[in-house]
């Protein structure tokens, strides 16, 4: 079975390198909002503007803007091909439309040439421990040079690098730049684990990740002195004049901060969801709607909430859980391991009892506790909960139609056998667009103002 993966490492630029990786992104930001532009302007029935036609128009508009020639051609043709594919999604319903890049959020490009990429260093250890030797690699790119990069984990034998893409979050990761290397591999057809015991999760507040077996994972949560830290970080911010050198310092302080717990709760988000995957192969979690769960409590000026701070506490610490993230990682490491990953609904999971199946909202004794006023069963409420979660994938209660593989070896399988799109060197064929006011190129400042003009008129 061929395989992809994606690898994270962490890039150490020097000053000029990390300049240069600046413009580039920007190369690439104004690049895919022109493009965005030229399409919400001139694109209409008869007249389709894709990515072919689009991409015909980089070399003169590279004549026209010598700028862009400090970005690598290939980087230019992968941010068209990003704005392509968000197009696809919008009109096939599966996002919403695509909307500009903006600085300092959409801070990327991408290598997809494999054979002007290479990662040198000492790419594996024979342990697993994490030892200096393996911090020494180096990334060449082009128009970049060899880039220091520290390595989390050793490159598997028989990778092949597909692609690489250069990002930076500045808000959330610290002003980093990350590099994200597509690997690819020829593994064995993991082994079918569906007929294994299945596992009921909970996740809460309280208790992050209960399991039916009534093992408990902890995760770490933002304690009060976190909280009290982050409030000072923030203060600081506020009290800085803007645009000033003291307070571009206080922002990389409190994103530093932020990058920091971010990187504790994936840390831990990934051990724990790697155990689960691997000690059991059929686990079934609770259908939340993490977006309705989160949702602010103020309301509005005619019908304002209640309790409103104590909602947003809440939310703080359902999100703390990220439910969202961790299922994708379960599922994706089950599906990887021959497992599965079954979503049922979540409604009256913790008021049923296990035992004996009688559902009252009085069987919740407290937050903790679950005593059953029918049987009398007395039980943890969330081991209780997670016991109820995976009878319902089980079919013993509830209707088992709306129990729902999220991931599975069979949806894996699926995907690795559809047609992945290769890179080609030959750009695209066909006469180039002109750049011209009556089509709409990426020069159409006066193309604009004569189709608006015409648009007034209803002419067109």
């Amino acid at each position: 079975m061929l395989t992809r993966q994606a690898l994270r490492i962490r890039l150490l630029p020097d000053r000029q390198q990390s300049e240069r990786m600046e413009r580039i992104a920007g190369c690439c930001r104004t690049i895919a909002n022109l493009a965005l532009d030229q399409r919400r302007w001139f694109a209409r029935p008869g007249r389709a503007i894709s990515y072919a036609s689009q991409a015909a128009e980089i070399a003169e508009l590279k004549e026209a803007f010598p700028w862009f020639a400090e970005a690598p051609y290939h980087c230019l043709q992968q941010a068209l091909v990003d704005l392509e594919t968000a197009y696809k999604n919008f009109w096939a319903a599966r996002a919403g439309p695509p909307k500009p890049r903006k600085r300092g959020r959409d801070d990327s490009f991408r290598f997809p040439d494999p054979a002007q990429v290479r990662l040198s260093g000492n790419l594996r250890v024979s342990d697993k421990r994490r030892t200096r030797s393996i911090k020494q690699a180096t990334l060449h790119l082009p128009k970049l040079g060899e880039v220091r990069c520290m390595l989390h984990r050793a490159i598997k034998p028989g990778s092949r690098l597909l692609s690489v893409t250069v990002s930076r979050v500045a808000g959330r990761e610290g002003g980093q730049w990350y590099a994200s290397l597509l690997m690819e591999r020829e593994v064995c057809t993991p082994a079918d684990r569906r007929g294994d015991a299945a596992v009921g999760i909970d996740l809460g507040v309280a208790q992050p990740v209960v399991l039916s077996t009534g093992q408990v994972y902890p995760l770490p949560r933002a304690t009060a002195g976190d909280a009290e830290h982050l409030a000072r970080l923030q203060q600081r911010v506020a009290r800085k004049v803007k645009g000033s050198k003291n307070r571009r310092k206080a922002v990389a302080r409190l994103a530093a901060f932020k990058a920091a717990q971010a990187r504790r709760r994936r840390d831990a988000m990934e051990q724990v969801t790697t155990a689960i995957a691997k000690n059991h192969g059929v686990v079934a979690m609770e259908d939340l709607r993490v977006r309705q769960m989160t949702a602010s409590a103020k309301g509005t000026a005619e019908a304002p909430g209640v309790q409103v701070a104590a909602k947003a506490g809440l939310n703080r610490s359902i999100l703390d859980v990220a439910p969202g993230a961790l299922r994708v990682r379960l599922g994706h490491k089950l599906a990887a391991s021959g497992g599965v990953l079954l979503l049922v609904p979540p409604a009256r999971t913790s008021q049923r009892c296990q035992a004996c199946g009688h559902i009252e909202s009085a069987n919740r004794a407290s937050r903790d506790v679950f005593r059953c006023v029918a049987c009398g069963h007395e039980a943890d409420a969330d081991v209780n909960a997670a016991c109820n979660i995976r009878d319902r994938a089980l079919g013993i209660w509830g209707d088992a139609e709306k129990v729902e593989v999220a991931y599975g070896l069979e949806l894996l399988l699926a995907q690795q056998a559809r047609p992945k799109r290769r890179f080609r060197k030959t750009t695209t064929g066909g006469r180039p667009a002109q750049a011209c006011s009556s089509r709409g190129g990426f020069f159409h400042e006066q193309g604009r103002k004569r189709t608006a003009a015409t648009r007034s008129r209803g002419l067109t």
